[in-house]
């Protein structure tokens, strides 16, 4: 059982716990050169720029100090095994919370936004700056241009963190960081009751060992047969081959927005067709991406065969999820709900073949299909609901949760012989792999984030008890992932009503140009099918 164990009792106290099973797989992508390390990039202004405190070393240290108080993982470390069979486990030691490491927080100065920008992408790209030993790190950018503006990026390990644990960590990042009142004192054991794994939160954990083992058994084999029917499969053009899974991914981000007059419809409409944007987001980026190889076919660069084989094969989706709220209701109300630590699992969604409607026999030569000749309205209405029916399927199935973590388990010993023989294939040259070679493939990854604002607010302090009047205001923030080798991850959140959308890819295996002709197709799609009048249109439709 993965709970925290006392190795010192007497200050300073240290405390151990083995990582869980969705923690081990996120470790082995950190020794993977930070495969899957987070970065939040946040844009904040002193409202008043004689506030000189506010980001003094002093004042930023007193809140990274703050928050591995209330939030233990970030001060803890890793301890690696000694033999293969020995687990790796979390280590917290309590005077590690009374100081900063030399690599814990950093300085630096940038004359532009870009400069800072470019900055951020060296943190995710370049040589790794976390490490076994150092979890989290947080970065300061001054900008000499725009005195006030000041750049925050959280650097943290993904074993423990998630999208909801992020939010949590720069929202109260900024709250303490402008508050004037003296840190909140946490009780540590506390503190470690909340940053637990997975295998410990389940609701029936209080059942018998022999039904617990018996639901995992189930859960096991639910999820082998799921993971067995992803078949087939094909994305984007790319260059894949055999060492691809080897290679670190080089990771490209970028957004598109909509005003805000537009997000207001798209919202509303999929809601008058009881629809969330995220049941509708996997069919508009399929019809997307099919309007870019439509494209590429009939100008040549697709041949008969790859596109014959393109037309017969099925689309899979698939991303995180958070699993916060179906674990243990005690936990989630004690704080769990928010707290800084990994609970999310992951799903999959089959689309059908690509939709090309009224013009399955295309040619070479042909003009471009628009997205209604290639998905009628209703179709669209009908996948869009195979989505949602497809997802609330997965969550109300009663081992759901063994069944994720049974998911998670599969991809451990993948994860791990990628991470320990990623170096031995570095200098090594290969051959593309046909696309009709390279099944299983997922189309893409990706999930839509919901309303930022409800986690982020714009103005801190908080309370206003700390200050009678704000002192800082969030501008922008994001985060960005060091990507996995291959991985094409589109995402969409709302902040400002503006609905934003992103794509994050491995830059090693897909072309920049394709990747963002692919998001403004996904972005038009979202016009032609939830922003006009059109989208109020409610007509029976049986086929897919």
């Amino acid at each position: 059982m993965a709970t925290w164990a006392p190795r010192r009792s007497v200050y300073p106290r240290i405390f151990v716990r083995p990582l869980g099973v969705t923690e081990l797989g996120f470790y082995w992508d950190s020794k993977f050169n930070g495969t899957a390390d987070t970065l939040q990039h946040a844009v904040v202004e002193s409202i008043d720029p004689a506030d000189q405190v506010l980001f003094s070393v002093e004042n930023i240290t007193r809140t990274w100090r703050s928050l591995k108080q209330q939030f233990p993982l970030l001060g803890s470390f890793l301890e690696e095994p000694a033999g293969s069979r020995d687990p790796v486990s979390f280590v917290f030691a309590e005077d590690r919370l009374e100081n900063c490491g030399p690599e814990e927080i950093s300085f630096h100065s940038a004359s532009s936004l870009s400069e800072a920008q470019e900055f951020a992408d060296v943190v995710l790209n370049g040589v790794r700056l976390l490490s076994s030993n150092l979890l989290a790190r947080v970065v300061i950018i001054s900008r000499t241009d725009q005195i006030s503006h000041v750049h925050v990026l959280i650097h943290v390990a993904h074993c423990i963190t998630d999208g909801i644990a992020n939010a949590t960590l720069l929202r109260s990042f900024l709250d303490i960081l402008s508050s004037s009142l003296t840190s909140t004192q946490w009780d540590i054991e506390e503190r470690l009751a909340l940053a637990l794994p997975l295998d410990v939160l389940l609701p029936d954990i209080a059942l018998s060992r022999a039904r617990n083992r018996w639901h995992r058994a189930i859960g096991q084999t639910l999820s082998s047969i799921r993971l067995s029917k992803i078949t087939g499969g094909h994305t984007l053009p790319r260059i894949f081959t055999r060492l691809t899974a080897y290679t670190p991914a080089r990771s490209g981000l970028i957004t598109l927005s909509f005003s805000p007059e537009e997000s207001t419809r798209i919202i509303q409409n999929c809601r008058a067709n009881g629809l969330t944007f995220g049941n509708a987001f996997p069919v508009l980026a399929q019809v997307a991406l099919t309007r870019v190889l439509c494209r590429r076919y009939i100008r040549g660069d697709i041949d008969i065969e790859e596109w014959e084989y393109r037309k017969k094969e099925p689309m899979v989706t698939g991303g995180p999820l958070s699993l916060r709220s179906f674990l243990d209701p005690e936990w989630y109300d004690r704080g769990g709900s928010t707290n800084v630590s990994l609970a999310i699992g992951f799903f999959s969604l089959r689309l059908p073949f690509m939709p090309l409607g009224a013009v399955a026999n295309i040619a070479p030569g042909d003009d471009l299909p628009n997205f209604q000749d290639l998905l009628s309205f209703p179709r669209f209405l009908l996948r869009s609901r195979s989505i949602r029916k497809q997802s609330a399927s997965l969550t109300k199935h009663p081992l759901f949760l063994y069944i994720s973590m049974s998911r998670s388990q599969a991809s451990v010993d993948r994860l791990k012989d990628v991470a320990t023989n990623w170096k031995d294939m570095e200098g090594q040259i290969a051959a593309p792999i046909p696309v009709t070679d390279q099944h299983p493939v997922l189309t893409h990854g990706g999930s839509s984030f919901g309303n930022v604002d409800n986690l982020l607010p714009r103005h801190y302090p908080l309370a206003r008890e700390c200050s009678p009047t704000p002192r800082l205001y969030l501008h922008t923030s994001g985060t960005k992932l060091h990507c996995r080798p291959a991985e094409l991850y589109l995402g969409a959140s709302t902040t400002r009503q503006q609905l934003h959308l992103n794509v994050f890819w491995d830059m090693n295996v897909y072309d920049e140009d394709t990747v963002k002709e692919w998001l403004h197709e996904v972005r038009e799609a979202t016009k032609v099918f939830l922003e006009g009048d059109a989208a109020t249109i409610k007509k029976p439709q049986t086929r897919l």
